[in-house]
């Protein structure tokens, strides 16, 4: 059964979030809530998550928060290992299911009631879409829950190992496609296995990926991922690999003496 956590309807939202842009952090921290007269729940699906769950969340982000600088600017790395903390304290405390996770005005509410003093540290003077949830694959607590639910490993022993085999950009490429193979989490966490050792021989990664991607797409129209056993679904995806840093590297050779004639 899915918790239910409340809908923050939209007019509300882009008026807190026009709100909290001028606002300091510090004061931010004062505007937290764990409710909103705006906010509302979804009347059937599962049992509407507590106060006392929302403030234990909110209270174990700031620890992580804490850790990574909040609320000074702290260093990049820092964030880094935020966002992969975070994904796996929402992964597991959340408990929603994907259906109910795809609902945008829910991480609206999250971001701008519960949470508005770290999203605003996270993403100072955000685009909307980083807090108003009208894109999940870019809002700061959205895309977390769903890189650690498309990269968790059905497993007991360190089921979110691979979290932090992509950054924050190459994960945007994998989770732009999801209509096509980002919602095939077997076909995700078996790239994301195989990724660290392919050997990409000098082609940069953002374009292996994109290639390997597009490959994976067209595959997918006449191949069920999801129905192959590991092994031939591990063959298929470092076939992809291979193809397209072979491609790249013979663009990148016909590339450089065209570059040294002129």
């Amino acid at each position: 059964m899915s918790v239910l956590y409340p809908r923050l309807l939209g007019d509300t939202a882009k008026r807190l979030h026009q709100e909290y842009q001028q606002v300091p952090i510090a004061e931010l921290s004062s505007q937290h809530a764990l409710r909103h007269p705006a906010a509302v729940f979804a009347a059937t699906g599962g049992r509407r998550v507590t106060e006392e769950e929302l403030q234990r969340l909110r209270d174990d982000v700031l620890e992580i928060a804490g850790r990574a600088g909040f609320p000074k600017e702290g260093r990049r790395q820092d964030r880094v290992m935020f966002d992969l903390e975070i994904a796996q304290l929402l992964h597991q405390r959340c408990g929603l299911v994907a259906g109910e996770a795809a609902v945008r005005s829910i991480w609206a509410f999250i971001a701008l009631v519960l949470l508005p003093d770290v999203s605003y540290w996270r993403y100072p003077r955000p685009p909307g879409d980083r807090v108003l949830g009208t894109d999940i694959t870019r809002h700061v607590w959205g895309r977390l829950w769903w890189r650690a639910h498309l990269l968790a490993l059905p497993q007991r022993f360190e089921p979110y190992r691979l979290l932090d085999t992509f950054g924050e950009a190459a994960f945007d490429q994998i989770f732009a496609r999801r209509r096509s193979i980002g919602g095939s989490r077997v076909l995700i966490r078996t790239l994301a296995d195989i990724w660290p050792s392919i050997d990409r021989s000098g082609a940069p990664e953002r374009d292996v990926l994109v290639d390997v991607l597009k490959r994976l797409s067209r595959w997918g129209a006449v191949v069920d991922f999801e129905a192959l056993d590991q092994n031939e679904l591990r063959r298929q995806v470092q076939d992809a690999a291979d193809e397209a840093v072979a491609v790249l590297r013979a663009q990148s050779q016909i590339a450089g003496p065209r570059h040294a004639d002129a």
